[in-house]
């Protein structure tokens, strides 16, 4: 069965991308698989809605799409991944501040997986309607946090964003679980809900999938 369903994969993935090389995403799975485990973190949730689009679109649901559509396609293709969350939750103990608390579990549920590396999924607002693009934080506490964001951008602008002229940044101190994770990590901001046409675009499901795929390549990438 898990056969069938990639073949099925690959099938429904050559259909999207065309110029895609299978082969180089099929043939690094084995070897990702015996090093990492993939921890999907879709931002926000709950009561935290995340940036909000010009259409008046939350972010964490939008988050929490593409996170559960990366999670379905790592796992078709046999690579061991977690979800931080899976609905629309937040990450904290109620006797807690909640704000300071779901980052703080967050961060501990990346520590707590063995051999992770961590792909935290968000959108990005800027006050020009004009930006557009995905751009990929990474954090500094490890050389390979680099190589992931590279391999994913330069992905995600072969498959999707040919004209994205975007080059990823080092999180700093704003960027709790960046800043602190010890494994590899990225934060991978998808697009601007500020720009009207692609806040429409990130909200396309066909697009999503596009998106997740492109990640997914960016990490087989990697090794």
């Amino acid at each position: 069965m898990k056969r069938l369903l990639l073949v099925i994969f690959c099938v429904v993935i050559a259909t999207q991308f065309a110029s895609c090389d299978s082969q180089k995403v099929s043939n690094s799975n084995a070897l990702l698989r015996s090093r990492y485990t993939v921890v999907i973190d879709a931002g926000h949730g709950g009561k935290d809605a995340g940036t909000i689009g010009v259409d008046g679109t939350a972010e964490k649901g939008i988050n929490l799409s593409i996170a559960l559509i990366l999670y379905d396609y790592l796992m078709v293709s046999g690579i061991n991944c977690k979800l931080v969350r899976d609905k629309d939750y937040e990450l904290y103990y109620t006797e807690e501040d909640k704000k300071k608390s779901d980052l703080y579990n967050r961060l501990d549920f990346v520590n707590s997986v063995e051999n992770s590396a961590l792909i935290s999924i968000h959108q990005n607002h800027f006050e020009s309607e004009k930006e557009w693009g995905c751009q990929v934080w990474y954090s500094k506490n490890n050389p390979e946090s680099k190589v992931f964001a590279d391999k994913i951008l330069d992905s995600v602008k072969q498959f999707i964003q040919p004209d994205n002229s975007r080059e990823n940044k080092e999180s700093s101190s704003a960027y709790y679980i960046l800043y602190n994770a010890k494994v590899p990590s990225v934060m991978v901001e998808c697009g601007f809900m500020s720009n009207y046409n692609e806040n429409k675009l990130l909200q396309d499901v066909n697009y999503q999938k596009k998106f997740a795929y492109a990640i997914l390549a960016g990490i087989c990438g990697e090794v």
